[in-house]
């Protein structure tokens, strides 16, 4: 009988300090009043100066979740091309399968440019002249595909001014 009551006290005055002094919270109190005030931020979904405005996100978007958005003033990222939009994800429609960010050549969509999915990893370090500055080897058929259908000037910039 006596185990009982201490086992009974016990128990009281655990939860009587999870009540009142709210003891055992693993939540910040600013994360708490932003979950119960609905004003809980986003993870961020793309890193608009990263992104080259190509599109394949919105492509492959299983169910439309991303819109390309027009930019006020384009950006040049590359000599010959101007980026004109970037991508906006609807969360509410968004079912994170991370097709996305698999097809994006840089991988700014969910925040991380690598081929790793970016909510394992965190927040990138490179920045998208970084990104552009690494090289990127085709095969010569390749190439000769490209060559039918981009213009010479962004040939040669792919080939490093070689004629193929």
């Amino acid at each position: 009988m006596i185990t009982f009551l201490r086992l009974m006290l016990t128990g009281a005055y655990t939860n009587a300090l999870r009540i009142l002094a709210k003891d055992d919270r693993a939540t910040s109190m600013s994360i708490r009043n932003s979950i119960l005030t609905l004003s809980v931020q986003p993870t961020p979904t793309v890193l608009d100066e990263m992104c080259i405005g190509c599109g394949g996100c919105y492509n492959v978007c299983p169910t439309k979740a991303i819109e390309m958005v027009k930019l006020e003033t384009p950006v040049e990222v590359v000599e010959g091309y101007m980026k004109e939009q970037v991508p906006r994800i609807d969360l509410l429609k968004c079912i994170y399968c991370l097709n996305c960010h698999d097809t994006c050549p840089i991988y700014s969509i969910f925040g991380e440019a690598a081929p790793i999915h970016a909510r394992d990893v965190g927040m990138p370090r490179m920045t998208l002249q970084e990104v552009l500055k690494k090289p990127v080897k085709a095969p010569p058929e390749t190439i000769a595909e490209l060559s039918k259908l981009i213009p010479s000037s962004t040939i040669s910039i792919i080939t490093g001014g070689k004629k193929e």
